[in-house]
């Protein structure tokens, strides 16, 4: 089932009033949408794309949800935050990189039933992005699933030419119609995991509040250096808190000691909430499985964080009329993005189908 949006819900996902949006249509500005039976505008997931596209809210960004450390919600992270994203008008890729395949499992596909995943992406020269792309059952988002033969990726990695580069050039053509690629890497910084960090122009690291969390980001930070150093590759780094409960002092204290030793590079926490632990379980992010729960809001939370930031280093406005930068740059959100080959609706399925319940704007 693919969402659709009322006036109020895409004035919210744009950051404006439902005045405003109405007020842009009327004057040409974004295109009109049909009426239902009921005489009520109703927007489809390509159209707040376009919309949110016109309005300069669209990107390029890459971002590896690392951690060596297992456990600590990298696949969760990635599959809500990849939702969410997704749901405000952003084209999402997801790829599972890790050999268990929890995400590709999450999204209703069995690993053992796909020809080729990015185990294949990576060790095979002859495979191309678009042979690994399954379309899910949610507007804007797609995935590149794994297999078990990921375990071994590693061993023929260092046998490959530039092989920390591979998957940074595969991903080439993705350039040119997502916006957010997300990467759920292995509980490990092998070669599979150097390769998501030099394709990513960022990472968001998932921790626990625990001590050997804190030594886990030590050795990441050694990694993000190296990279820099040998590879002249910057990667711009975030710290999520995960499973965080206010009522347990040691989640208060080590909260304030993250506060103080990254600042602004500090994320709002995920708080431990069982319904984000369930979602996977029906297949289904926590927006469309339990939208009111507090695990959907701090997804949500986390999700709008990270298009400001973004948005921020793109110097956008989400407010500025549309018609205004088109007239700065004609060649800027004119035309909606067009499906390249493979990446069409009929690309593949995801199992299950979202839930008709409506998340919670």
């Amino acid at each position: 089932m693919q969402p659709t949006y009322s006036p109020s819900e895409v004035a919210e996902i744009l950051g404006i009033t439902k005045g405003e949006l109405l007020e842009w249509e009327r004057d040409g500005k974004i295109p009109a949408v049909e009426r239902n039976e009921e005489n009520h505008r109703i927007y489809s997931g390509d159209q707040v794309h376009e919309i949110v596209e016109k309005a300069g809210r669209c990107l390029f960004k890459r971002i590896s949800i690392v951690n060596q450390k297992g456990g600590v919600g990298k696949t969760t992270t990635t599959f809500n935050l990849g939702a969410c994203l997704a749901y405000v008008g952003q084209r999402v890729l997801v790829v599972d990189l890790d050999a268990q395949a929890n995400l590709t499992i999450s999204f209703g596909l069995n690993p053992d039933d796909i020809d080729k995943t990015s185990n294949d992406l990576l060790v095979d020269d002859s495979v191309t992005l678009d042979q690994v792309i399954h379309k899910t059952d949610y507007s804007n988002l797609w995935c590149v699933p794994a297999d078990i033969r990921l375990a071994g990726a590693d061993v023929k990695l260092r046998e490959m030419i530039m092989r920390e580069k591979i998957l940074d050039g595969k991903l080439e053509p993705a350039k040119d119609y997502f916006n957010f690629i997300l990467f759920d890497c292995p509980p490990n910084l092998s070669s599979v995991t150097i390769n998501a960090l030099v394709a990513s122009t960022d990472a968001i690291v998932p921790i626990e509040t625990q001590f050997y969390s804190m030594k886990a980001i030590d050795d990441l930070t050694s990694t993000f250096n190296l990279i820099k150093r040998k590879m002249n590759h910057a990667i711009r780094t975030w710290i999520l808190p995960t499973k965080i409960d206010n009522r347990i002092k040691v989640h208060r204290g080590i909260l304030e000691m993250l506060e103080k030793s990254f600042g602004g590079k500090l994320l709002s926490p995920i708080m431990t909430d069982a319904k984000v632990s369930s979602a996977p379980m029906v297949k289904q992010p926590v927006i469309y499985s339990f939208p009111a729960s507090r695990g959907a809001r701090d997804f949500r939370r986390l999700c709008q964080e990270v298009l400001s930031q973004h948005e921020q280093e793109a110097g956008g406005d989400v407010r500025r009329d549309p018609r205004e930068r088109e007239e700065e740059d004609p060649g800027r959100g004119i035309e909606p993005l067009t499906l390249r080959e493979g990446l069409g609706d009929d690309g593949g399925s995801a199992g299950a189908a979202a839930a008709e319940e409506r998340p919670v704007a």
